[in-house]
This record gives structure tokens, C-alpha cells and sequence, in this order.
């Protein structure tokens, strides 16, 4: 018989921490990708750029895609530099933390993890979760369109519509339009309740 030792963590909370990393994952390609694009075949590519380190790569991002914009444009992408950074702490707490609760608030989730010598404590609920990961699907869609749904329209004209991986789900009988309502309805209800940075606690 394997012996396992449970996270204490609910079936929701799990799926909507997935959705937190899943999210980061894209987050931090789109940003490399714009970035690497930014340099010419007769530049060299700095030692930053091996991707170990992913504030390097967005330190390069601002200087090299966000800073050669027109106005409008550098407006839209330097705000979403400052909500990464502001999101940054949150994301390496959901992702590098034990997580604890209390049994008179057992709604509550308190990431802890040691960093640099200080133990940091983050408390968060489901709410916030996903309201984390609808705000980086926003910041994602203002670095790929900064000029918004002109933009987006133009790439779909470009490259021809396509099925998403939900819709073909759908088609194939794999889950039903009441499902997708739902699920939908549910994240909108929950990210309207919801604010991020969270109360932090170092100590």
C-alpha cells in the first residue's frame, strides 16, 4: 500500500492554482519571445537571455520592445510591466509556498515560505486565485494587442479563425454549453469580489 500525504488543499483550489502557474507559463514565453525577436541576427544575444532567470528577461523586454514604441503603445505595454511586477511576489508565494489554514477561517489559505532570510506569510482565498489568473490572462492580451481589438481583429483577418481547444470540446461532446456558461459566470462572479496584492506578513 503508498502512503500519501495530502496538501489539505480543495479540488478548486488546486484547479485555479494550475490555472495561476499555467497562465505565469505563457505569461513568461510571450515576454521571452517578444524579446528575442527584438535582436538582430548580427547582435549578440546577452547571457541574460538564457532564461533562468525570467526578471532579467523583463528588465530586457522593457528596454528593448516597450521603450521603441510610439506613445500610445509604450503607454499600454509599460502598465502591464508595472502590474507584473506588482503581481510577481504574489505568483512566487502561490507557486513556492506550503500552504496552511485555520480552522476559524477555513476559506483561508496562508502561503509560507522562507526568502532571503525572512519567513513570508501570504494569505489568499479562492476569490483571489482566480482573480489572479483572469488579471494575467488581461496582461497577456495587452502585450500580444496593445493597440487592442483592432489589433486582434487584423491577426484573425491575417491568419483565418480557428477552433479553441474548449470549442473543439464542445463539437466532439466533451463537455456541454451549460458547463462552459457556468464555469464562465462562475470566474466573472468570482473576480469581482476579489482584489490583489493581498495582505502580506513578513517576519
Amino acid at each position: 500500500m503508498k502512503i500519501s500525504l495530502s496538501t489539505e488543499l480543495s479540488e478548486h483550489e488546486i484547479y485555479l492554482i494550475g490555472s495561476v502557474v499555467s497562465q505565469w507559463g505563457f505569461l513568461e514565453s510571450d515576454i521571452f519571445n517578444q524579446t528575442l525577436l527584438s535582436f538582430m541576427e548580427s547582435e549578440n544575444i546577452p547571457t541574460s537571455m538564457n532564461n533562468a532567470q525570467f526578471s532579467s528577461v523583463l528588465k530586457l523586454w522593457l528596454e528593448r520592445v516597450v521603450e521603441r514604441q510610439d506613445d500610445a503603445t509604450k503607454a499600454i505595454l509599460k502598465a502591464q510591466y508595472d502590474e507584473i511586477v506588482t503581481l510577481s511576489e504574489y505568483r512566487q508565494a502561490v507557486v513556492h509556498s506550503r500552504c496552511e489554514w485555520r480552522p476559524d477561517a477555513p476559506d483561508e489559505i496562508t502561503a509560507v515560505r522562507a526568502h532571503k532570510n525572512i519567513l513570508k506569510h501570504i494569505t489568499f482565498t479562492a476569490d483571489d486565485l482566480a482573480n489572479f489568473s483572469s488579471r494575467l490572462g488581461q496582461v497577456r492580451y495587452w502585450i500580444k494587442y496593445p493597440r487592442g481589438s483592432e489589433q486582434h481583429s487584423a491577426e484573425i483577418s491575417a491568419t483565418g479563425l480557428h477552433i479553441s481547444r474548449g470549442g473543439w470540446k464542445l463539437l466532439a461532446g466533451r463537455t456541454s454549453s451549460d458547463d462552459l456558461s457556468k464555469s464562465g459566470e462562475e470566474r466573472r462572479s468570482r473576480c469581482s469580489k476579489s482584489t490583489i496584492p493581498l495582505k502580506q506578513y513578513p517576519q
